[in-house]
């Protein structure tokens, strides 16, 4: 029996999945970051006064406003480095090209 072989990955959807893996990562390392520092930074001893931070309780600065910062300072780098712009091609037009390819669609003519 012959094995079917997959039809090359279109390279605009190569690129969404690598620009998904960026913005999970970025995302994961701050949720990480926030919920780990604010956990433990931020119910402080009732011993020690509060520390503050631009007037924001340190671990507020610390915990939520510096990843916040860093994640937007990350993401506009990406935006203007990473992402690629990729044209697109309408699928009727190569579907027309190549009628047998269009096996799943109901509209398709046989």
């Amino acid at each position: 029996m012959l094995k079917e072989t997959e039809p090359p990955l279109d390279p605009v959807f190569k690129s969404s999945v690598r620009e998904l893996r960026w913005i999970l990562v970025i995302w994961f390392i701050h949720f990480i970051w926030v919920l780990g520092y604010c956990y433990t930074f931020g119910y402080p001893d009732t011993e020690q006064p509060l520390s503050t931070v631009l007037g924001m309780p340190s671990w507020v600065f610390w915990g939520v406003f510096a990843p916040w910062i860093t994640a937007t300072a990350i993401s506009i780098w990406f935006a203007l480095t990473q992402i690629e712009d990729h044209a697109l091609t309408d699928s009727c037009v190569v579907m027309e090209k190549n009628p047998a390819t269009d096996k799943g669609n109901p509209d398709h003519e046989q």
